[in-house]
């Protein structure tokens, strides 16, 4: 029982044909964002299957997420060669995102063989889920991993509720990049004594964002826009 509950749980893939044209028919960005809020948790494509899509791009969101910061990147992810999912989830809970955490990796070992290539973000708290996952994924296809403006390092009472240990290393197929915001910008951040985005994970490759982003304030949600116009160009 408790597994067919953990089934229906996560199957929620089939959420509407061209999700995409849905959220971006909304008038203004925090409209489209509740789109992307409302979903019931799991893992959701954004668009329908098409024989041209070669790559699989993942959206995973951090906590008291209203859906606005991953609009435009999505939009920036999306293309023909590309099949675009976002996962929706609570940051928060008392399984620690153990049961998140099975599915996803059940998940993209499952569909990897249809893909060349999977691509996935983790913003802010889906960062941790993303180094979790990535620290022993099989899959047949090479994954990239971005991790933007997390706090690898851990945060109470998560660290000790959960037993949380920061993230050493990552799978042989896995190519990491970790995005950092300026920690004295992030308004998540800021008033923490210590850079909570700063661990050592082999073999990543770190970059510290600059301060601003088209004449915006580079803080927290801003990292998102700015990675992926980094990784899309």
């Amino acid at each position: 029982m408790k597994q067919l509950l953990f089934i229906l749980f996560f199957v929620q893939f089939f959420f509407y044909p061209n999700s995409l044209d849905l959220i971006n028919s909304k008038k203004n960005v925090f409209e489209s964002g509740l789109v992307l809020v409302q979903l019931k948790n799991g893992l959701h494509f954004l668009e329908e299957e098409q024989e041209a899509q070669k790559e699989l791009v993942i959206a995973i969101h951090g906590g008291g997420t209203l859906g606005y910061e991953w609009v435009y990147p999505l939009n920036q992810l999306n293309s023909e060669r590309t099949r675009v999912a976002f996962f929706r989830w609570n940051p928060i809970s008392a399984t620690c995102a153990n049961e998140e955490l099975r599915y996803l990796k059940s998940f993209i070992g499952d569909i990897s063989s249809q893909y060349e290539k999977i691509t996935i973000l983790g913003h802010s708290l889906g960062g941790i889920l993303l180094a979790r996952l990535i620290e022993d994924l099989e899959t047949n296809a090479p994954v990239e991993a971005h991790i933007i403006a997390s706090p690898l390092k851990g945060i109470e009472p998560t660290n000790s509720l959960c037993d949380y240990q920061p993230p050493m290393k990552v799978s042989n197929n896995v190519v990491l990049y970790e995005w950092r915001t300026q920690k004295k910008l992030d308004g998540i951040f800021m008033a923490l004594p210590y850079d909570p985005q700063i661990v050592e994970i082999e073999n990543s490759t770190v970059t510290r964002l600059p301060e601003k982003y088209k004449e915006n304030k580079l803080g927290h949600n801003w990292s998102i826009s700015w990675v992926v116009d980094k990784i899309s160009n």
